[in-house]
């Protein structure tokens, strides 16, 4: 078994927020060896009204550096309505002092780029496997 099949997130939704089209890409391919069901955004404003629009997301990737409203402005944002959902900064910041505003912010948990992919996924597994989803994520979408 590797790494990622040790991994059964497939009653899981992960919201992806990132405008970088090969960031999201990896992410897509890693993650998916889990069985985990994936929304992809670009920008802030999209993960907030994705948020808030989309019942039983389980766990945030919020990328920092974006144009309009950036990661860490979507995160407060989000925090305002809802305290318990992980979120995860994964982002190119990485100066000294980069990592405390992401946490200031609001977010569980910072992964640097380029990501390190078993840090990544023993990251989210912290944050998934003690949490109970809210609705089972075949549900969401279904096709009936």
């Amino acid at each position: 078994m590797t790494t990622l099949e040790q991994y059964n997130w497939s009653n899981r939704l992960i919201l992806i927020v990132d405008d970088d089209r090969a960031s999201s890409m990896l992410l897509e391919l890693i993650i998916s060896k889990t069985g985990a069901k994936m929304i992809f955004v670009s920008n802030g404003r999209s993960a907030v009204d994705t948020f808030l629009s989309t019942h039983g997301i389980d766990l945030i990737l919020m990328d920092i550096k974006m144009e309009g409203l950036n990661g860490l402005d979507a995160t407060r944002l989000i925090r305002e309505r809802d305290p318990h959902v992980p979120i995860i900064a994964q982002t190119a910041c990485v100066i000294a002092g980069d990592k405390e505003k992401c946490l200031q912010a609001g977010c569980n948990d910072y992964i640097p780029k380029p990501i390190n992919i078993n840090k990544l996924m023993e990251t989210m597994n912290k944050y998934l496997s003690h949490t109970n989803p809210i609705v089972k994520v075949n549900d969401l979408f279904s096709e009936n």
